[in-house]
């Protein structure tokens, strides 16, 4: 699966986009700011990142688009995506779906 993460330099977005390429999709991704060390890890699991958002980084069409939390209406990837009907989740919701089904979690804070 192609996955493309908005906001993919925060701290849980980066780790969800290792666990993503470790789990054999192709992962590309963006920031507004991308810089190290996150772009750093990123680049040597080959993770292709983006600076900035414009809507051009989704052709071709990625399989599904995860959102990060800092995302809003305005931001010209998001815009995209609802415009062209492109798969999407949240960050914990992919979690969810893709690596946690049929485990326990145990949190700690």
């Amino acid at each position: 699966m192609r996955i493309h993460i908005l906001g993919i330099c925060g701290t849980f977005m980066g780790g969800l986009a290792m666990l993503a390429r470790q789990l054999g999709h192709e992962v590309t991704g963006s920031d507004a700011n991308v810089y190290p060390p996150m772009s750093t890890l990123l680049e040597k699991q080959g993770i292709e990142l983006i600076q900035g958002y414009d809507a051009s980084q989704l052709d071709p069409q990625p399989d599904l688009v995860i959102i990060g939390n800092a995302m809003t209406r305005g931001n010209p990837c998001v815009e995209a995506v609802l415009e062209k009907n492109i798969p999407y989740m949240s960050g914990p919701q992919w979690l969810h779906d893709f690596v946690l089904r049929d485990r326990w979690v145990l949190a700690v804070a």
